[in-house]
This record gives structure tokens, sequence and C-alpha cells, in this order.
């Protein structure tokens, strides 16, 4: 499996694309097993997949902000941050 790099925007239009294409939405394939059962074994590993990016790039950008709001912008913020992100999708 190769590394992609993603934006939030791809994660976004992925998730949506999968919600239109089974007629339901995250929250329903996260918390209703008879709505999971309906998707495709590869779909069912790739929505997953997006969910847990969108849950990192959440909860990254919510730490930011709280960064930003305690502290004020920092230059020396950006590239530790970034990387930062990256490892941790990189998991």
């Amino acid at each position: 499996m190769s590394e992609m790099i993603i934006t939030p925007l791809e994660v976004r239009n992925r998730l949506r694309d999968l919600q239109e294409k089974y007629g339901f939405s995250s929250h329903e394939f996260r918390n209703n097993p008879d709505a999971r059962n309906h998707v495709s074994g590869e779909d069912e590993f790739e929505w997953e997949a997006y969910l847990t990016h969108a849950d990192v790039l959440r909860e990254c950008e919510e730490r930011l902000h709280r960064e930003y709001l305690s502290h004020g912008v920092s230059a020396s913020r950006t590239s530790p941050d970034r990387d930062r992100v990256a490892q941790e999708l990189a998991a």
C-alpha cells in the first residue's frame, strides 16, 4: 500500500460520495450495523479510513485553534504542526 497525501477537501468529498452511493450518513455507517452490512468490503475499509482521517484532521484543527487562542500567532507553529499532522495521519 502506498502513502497518499490528501487534503481535507478531498476527505470531505470522498465521504460525501460514499454517503450518496449508499444513501446514508457517516454517522449511520458508524452506528447502524444494518446499514453497514449494505456496504462492500472495499468501500467499508475506505469509509473507515476517511472517517479516521477526518477525525484526526478535526482534532489537529481544534488543538491548533486552542493553541492560537491561548498563545496567539507564532511563526514557529507552521512546520512542527504540519509534521505532527502528517505523522498522525500516517499512523
